[in-house]
């Protein structure tokens, strides 16, 4: 009888072994898996600064500042829109090189307007130079919030146009530019926003530069 008993308690306490020893690999296991999702939200998550902290902490983290969606606008436009030699191959490889930056429509709205200007022979031995006019750069009016994720920046810009030494374009235009939330290999574009190219047609603007009085 004692024998009994004792292979009963012995039978017993080996069961409750096993059980720990099963709690134990679950609970590894889950700890495990919630260390491996940290890790990979932390690589995934793009936070936008704003470059002042008036807001304080109390942004959204998703939330992206108006200042950064007018930075990046501004900014991927001009470099697209930069011939440095000639047009007729630089317009092509800017498309080309700046693709993660354009949704898919936009980029055949781009592909479009290199086939018809050259066909109409605008490209071919022309320089271009696309840039912000210093005064009149981001104000809070330029960025329109149509919601969290999509966007109308209103950049001001200044576009010259040579063959050879010889000035064949000037103009100051306003460009309505549409800027989505993009979801893409974060390598690709940092910025995790794209062009949506345009709102409204652009449109040309009066700007005379003020001369500094010595």
């Amino acid at each position: 009888m004692a024998e009994s008993r004792l292979r009963s308690a012995l039978a017993g306490r080996d069961a409750h072994i096993r059980s720990l020893r099963v709690a134990l690999v679950c609970v590894t296991t889950l700890a495990l898996v919630s260390m491996g999702g940290w890790y990979q939200a932390g690589k995934d998550i793009t936070v936008h600064n704003p470059p002042d902290l008036t807001s304080g902490t109390s942004r959204p983290w998703w939330e992206v500042p108006k200042p950064n969606v007018y930075s990046f606008a501004a900014q991927i436009f001009t470099q697209i829109n930069r011939w440095s030699s000639d047009g007729s191959e630089d317009y092509e490889r800017n498309i080309h090189d700046y693709k993660h930056y354009l949704t898919p429509q936009c980029r055949a709205t781009l592909e479009e307007d290199l086939n018809q200007k050259r066909s109409r022979g605008e490209l071919a031995g022309r320089e271009r130079s696309v840039a912000q006019i210093s005064s009149l750069g981001f104000a809070d009016w330029r960025v329109i919030a149509k919601d969290r994720d999509n966007w109308v920046v209103n950049v001001d810009l200044e576009l010259k146009e040579w063959v050879g030494t010889q000035v064949v374009k000037q103009n100051y235009i306003r460009w309505p530019l549409k800027v989505v939330r993009y979801d893409i290999d974060r390598n690709a574009n940092p910025w995790g926003l794209a062009l949506d190219c345009f709102d409204a047609e652009p449109r040309e603007i009066q700007f005379k530069h003020k001369e500094n009085k010595q």
